[in-house]
């Protein structure tokens, strides 16, 4: 794991051990031109600790962010064949709220590795540190070959992602 992984890991665990604390914010989103950078030279000088470049491309602590960012705490996926039981774990430390209008998606991927079936259902309220089981059950009479499962947002960005397969 990389340094910069490694600060964020750290500095959100030192965060979440204090019961105090009730909100967080992460500075900076992105890199950004500035005429006192500590990179680069001339108009391309630039402050460099965002999780985006100056161009918008990620980083590598691009998805740490996002993972740490989530209410989501983990899901954890069984199946058999078409129908998989996806347990969703929501987060009973930073951030933490209660989980309303969220959905969860799952796009079952075929042989050649391409998209044939989406399924969606609705979950229910959740409140920090609750568990909810959710079926996703998908017409396609064989296994995947793998099976991209998010769980959405009311403002339908995703809030966790897995790619799971079997």
């Amino acid at each position: 794991m990389s340094k910069e992984l490694e600060t964020l890991r750290s500095h959100d665990a030192a965060i979440r051990s204090k019961d105090f604390v009730g909100a967080a914010i992460f500075f900076c989103y992105n890199d950004y031109r500035t005429h006192v950078g500590d990179r680069g030279v001339g108009s391309l000088q630039q402050r460099v600790h965002g999780v985006v470049d100056l161009y918008g491309a990620h980083k590598e602590s691009y998805e740490l962010l996002r993972l740490e960012s989530s209410p989501i705490e983990s899901l954890t996926v069984e199946h058999q064949r078409n129908k998989f039981a996806v347990l969703i774990r929501v987060r009973h430390d930073l951030p933490m709220y209660t989980l309303r209008g969220y959905r969860l998606r799952g796009l079952f991927f075929g042989e050649g590795n391409i998209p044939v079936e989406r399924q969606e259902v609705d979950l229910p309220n959740a409140a920090p540190g609750s568990e909810t089981k959710l079926e996703l059950a998908f017409t396609q009479s064989e296994e995947p070959m793998h099976l991209q499962i998010d769980v959405l947002r009311p403002t339908s960005f995703s809030a966790y992602f897995l790619d799971w397969k079997p």
